[in-house]
């Protein structure tokens, strides 16, 4: 993979020391993706790998002709905020809201490793005020033969309808998804209100990102 890394400046930088205070282990095999340090807004240091597993997707699981049979590489963080508790989530979110995919717009490596853009139309907004067709960025992301995956986090699938939970950057105009519990999909009007209702009141209650 490339070494050249581009610091996107309005990720935040985690101490050291807070490492000891997340609430997700540090798995123990890393993942070698060059000797420089990979910095996240919601990640503490570098990025680790869990596994590697050979998969077959569906058509419409890529696009751009990826590799029928991928080799897959599941990278598991070290997270400032817990990302299965939808008030963290949203606390730590710039913007909340459903959208639609409707394609893959690029590929870019901001850090070493890929990530992947989406066109996306916001259908309803819960935090924010999101409108429109917007840029959503997602971290992981096929390189060659290899598929890089965020904490096991499928990449978004084109049609397919999902409640997002995003921050902003603002050098590159998108939005970048919180793993796992930033992009939930979602097929029925039932489904749609659940999450609706669920991610009204964890708004009401969110549990906004401090650094201690």
């Amino acid at each position: 993979m490339s070494n050249k890394i581009k610091q996107e400046m309005n990720r935040i930088e985690i101490p050291k020391e807070l490492s000891e205070r997340s609430k997700m282990g540090v798995s123990k095999a890393k993942l070698e993706m060059g000797k420089s340090k990979r910095r996240w807004s919601y990640i503490i240091g570098p990025v680790i790998a869990a596994s590697i597993a050979l998969g077959i997707f569906g058509p419409n699981y890529f696009s751009n002709n990826p590799p029928e049979n991928p080799i897959i590489r599941t990278m598991e963080t070290n997270t400032v905020i817990d990302i299965y508790n939808p008030r963290e989530v949203v606390g730590f979110s710039d913007n909340v809201f459903l959208g639609k995919v409707i394609k893959q717009v690029g590929t870019k490596s901001l850090n070493g490793y890929p990530e992947t853009q989406f066109e996306v139309e916001v259908l309803d907004s819960i935090k924010g005020e999101l409108k429109g067709t917007i840029k959503v960025n997602q971290q992981g992301g096929y390189e060659g033969e290899y598929l890089y995956l965020m904490e096991d986090d499928k990449l978004l699938v084109e049609g397919q309808t999902y409640l997002f939970a995003t921050r902003y950057l603002k050098e590159e105009n998108w939005h970048t998804v919180i793993p796992v519990g930033g992009d939930i999909p979602f097929n029925s009007d039932e489904e749609k209100k659940e999450l609706i209702e669920k991610y009204k009141k964890a708004y009401e209650e969110e549990i906004p990102f401090k650094l201690k």
